[in-house]
C-alpha cells in the first residue's frame, strides 16, 4: 500500500488530495489546525505542524517513527498581493519561508522516510 504525506491538507487543493488519495492508499494530513471536512476524510492527521519551525518539523519526523513514505505532497504554501506602493519586505520573507525553505527542510528532514 502506498503512503502519501501532504502538506496544507486542511483545505483547497490539500485537501481534494487527501480525499482523492485516500481511495489509493493511505494519506499522512499535516496542517497547522485540522479542518472538519479532513478531520471527516478519516485519514491520519498530523495537526498543529508549523512547517517554517525546525523544531516542529523535527517534532514531525519523531511522531512518524520511521514510518515510510513513499510520496511526499509538499503542498502548503502561501501568497500575499503586495505591489512596489507596497511592499513589505516582512511579507515577501515570509512567503520565501514557507514556501521556499520549509519545503526544503521538510524534504530533508524526511529523507530517512523516504528512502525506507
Amino acid at each position: 500500500m502506498t503512503t502519501y504525506l501532504v502538506t496544507g491538507a486542511n483545505r483547497g487543493i490539500g485537501l481534494e488530495y487527501c480525499r482523492q488519495l485516500k481511495e489509493q492508499g493511505e494519506v499522512i494530513a499535516v496542517c497547522r489546525s485540522p479542518s472538519p471536512e479532513l478531520k471527516a476524510l478519516g485519514v491520519q492527521i498530523a495537526a498543529d505542524i508549523d512547517l517554517t519551525s525546525e523544531q516542529a518539523v523535527k517534532d514531525l519526523a519523531t511522531r512518524l517513527n520511521g514510518q515510510k513514505i513513499d510520496v511526499l505532497i509538499n503542498n502548503a504554501g502561501i501568497i500575499e498581493r503586495v505591489t512596489l506602493e507596497n511592499l513589505d519586505f516582512a511579507s515577501i520573507r515570509r512567503q520565501f519561508e514557507v514556501n521556499a525553505i520549509a519545503p526544503l527542510r521538510l524534504t530533508t528532514t524526511l529523507l530517512p522516510n523516504l528512502d525506507a
